[in-house]
């Protein structure tokens, strides 16, 4: 299912659409009376449409240009750097975020005009009525798809605010506005409840033309990461693992290949908000994220050194360990496969050619003024090298949102916390390790619990990096003050490959080896954004998250 350009009753909007040439000739809503759009499931469904065009994705986390993928929210984490000077992540890094510039602000409007449309939905289609039973089929699997998508955008505040306002009708006028913040544990029974709703009435699977539309395990395994988020361990393992059991996912064989748009909605994609270019909807991650002397990229998202150092060697010991063999002078050799398939490096092959991000390299660190790499890196997860054009086009890649490996990750750390490191444990763990491409090696045996929770946490860090999961991982396991106050780091590689030692020309010497870039600032308040001030002006009976007052 991918998007195309239509008018709704209210505003012209994006939504999705399936690929059959009927489904774009139908004639747009506008065209109907109110009562029309309610009685005829087809025009319900597209207004449906509507709410999954409204979904925030991690290529929306902040506006700018009209460009959809600009940068990662990994930029305001320990993984990467974002290379434009503009981005507001660095507010986030530096520590200035006020209620007046938080770079969140537009998610809080934007989260509570899609609920609107779901509370909409369920007030209208309360008039259908059909003597055919397949018409009554439809409409209770919208209202299923409609329990997901409301209780999706209500977690996406609630992680980044904690408990907000519950809001459960389209409110007009005469109603009270001010609605005061529920608990985040309130918000989570609705959540949760929803999704409940959702799992009862939604199918397993759907048809080509309908991929990207919400399904029972999709329900079940955002179920599953709700209830990991507040550490409901018992029955965030049961979610999830009704999911790992029942859903029919497989992983990938592929760990690069599963983020290509070539490789779509594949068996291991529980649910992804869908984009495409033909519908105006295209994802500009190519030319945003490519360095410039990569056909003319800006140099976006630039991976850490801090990222690179947390991949394992082939044996699966960490660098650190003096018995993992890693070589300082050759520190790609022999790495976690992940690692080549998320970073380029020196040396890396991309688009046809090497890498040069050594000294005086065609990619090197101040090859250009600003889209050069900032850390002797380069991103590679999510991006195609073969898209033609970088500079003038861009591409349909949707976004992950759940996928299972995630799933299987998010099983482990439940299961671990409520019962400890048991085989299930070790085998979830171990499912993703093994992918066909990856093949690291088992984690040992006889692990403790708080030893198997590093190693969960380790996993989950390589394993879904740039999917913006580290943002709030560190915040709910409540170490970002340990992780987020880090140095930012990169690397310079020397113009033989040598990772130690200078070179001095024309007065000026470049230390070669691991530098720091970049000192980053977090501080208590930053568990949560900033409730934007509109709002708080708007209603005197939203509470600040402590700390912007």
């Amino acid at each position: 299912m991918k998007y195309i350009n239509i008018k709704s009753l209210i505003v012209a909007v994006l939504v999705l659409a399936g690929c059959e040439e009927n489904f774009l000739e139908k004639p747009p809503l506008d065209l109907y009376s109110d009562a029309n759009v309610w009685s005829d499931p087809v025009l319900a469904e597209q207004y449906v449409n509507e709410i999954y065009g409204g979904l925030k994705s991690g290529w929306t986390w902040s506006p700018g240009f009209g460009l959809i993928g600009r940068y990662h929210l990994a930029g305001t984490t320990d993984d990467a750097e974002v290379g434009y000077q503009w981005a507001s992540s660095h507010e986030l890094n530096r520590g200035d975020v006020t209620t007046a510039n938080a770079p969140f602000n537009e998610h809080w409007a934007d989260g509570y005009r899609s609920i609107r449309q779901t509370n909409e939905f369920f007030e209208k289609i309360v008039d259908f009525e059909s003597d055919d039973p397949d018409q009554e089929a439809d409409v209770d699997r919208l209202k299923g798809e409609v329990h997901f998508l409301r209780a999706l955008t209500y977690f996406k505040l609630m992680r980044l605010y904690g408990g907000v306002p519950i809001i459960t009708e389209a409110q007009g006028l005469e109603d009270d506005l001010k609605v005061s913040r529920s608990s985040y544990e309130a918000c989570t029974d609705y959540v949760i409840a929803e999704l409940q709703e959702a799992y009862d009435l939604l199918p397993t699977s759907y048809d080509d033309a309908n991929k990207g539309r919400a399904t029972r395990y999709a329900a079940k395994a955002l179920e599953a990461r709700v209830l990991l988020y507040d550490e409901r361990w018992s029955s965030a393992a049961t979610a999830a693992k009704d999911v790992i059991d029942n859903g029919g996912y497989s992983l990938f064989p592929s760990y690069e290949g599963l983020f290509w748009e070539e490789n779509e909605n594949n068996q291991e994609v529980i649910f992804d908000i869908q984009y495409a270019v033909a519908a105006d909807r295209g994802v500009y991650i190519n030319r945003l994220n490519n360095v410039d002397s990569y056909d003319n990229g800006w140099g976006g998202t630039t991976p850490s050194q801090n990222l690179v150092d947390a991949y394992e060697m082939t044996n699966g010991l960490p660098i650190t360990d003096v018995a993992s063999g890693y070589d300082p002078d050759n520190p790609y050799d022999n790495r976690d496969p992940r690692l080549d398939m998320t970073v380029n490096h020196n040396g890396s092959m991309w688009r046809g050619r090497e890498f040069e991000i050594r000294y005086n390299g065609i990619d090197a660190i101040g090859s250009h003024p600003t889209d050069a790499t900032k850390t002797g890196y380069a991103l590679r997860k999510w991006m195609d090298e073969d898209h033609a054009d970088i500079k003038n086009t861009d591409a349909g890649i949707n976004w992950i949102e759940i996928r299972l490996a995630d799933v299987l990750l998010m099983y482990a750390e439940a299961q671990n916390e409520a019962s400890g490191p048991d085989a299930s444990v070790y085998d979830a763990v171990n499912q993703v390790r093994g992918r066909a491409d990856v093949n690291m090696p088992n984690i040992p045996a006889g692990l403790s619990q708080s030893e198997m929770r590093d190693r969960i946490r380790q996993e989950r860090r390589v394993e879904l990096t740039y999917e913006d999961h580290r943002y709030f991982d560190v915040r709910r396991w409540g170490i970002a003050d340990q992780v987020l106050n880090q140095t930012i780091q990169g690397i310079w590689i020397g113009p033989n490959g040598e990772t130690s030692g200078s070179i001095t020309e024309n007065d000026v010497t470049q230390e070669f080896g691991i530098f720091d870039y970049e000192e980053r600032v977090y501080l208590p308040q930053h568990r949560w954004q900033p409730i934007p001030l509109s709002e708080i002006e708007k209603n005197e009976n939203l509470e600040q998250n402590p700390g912007y007052n």
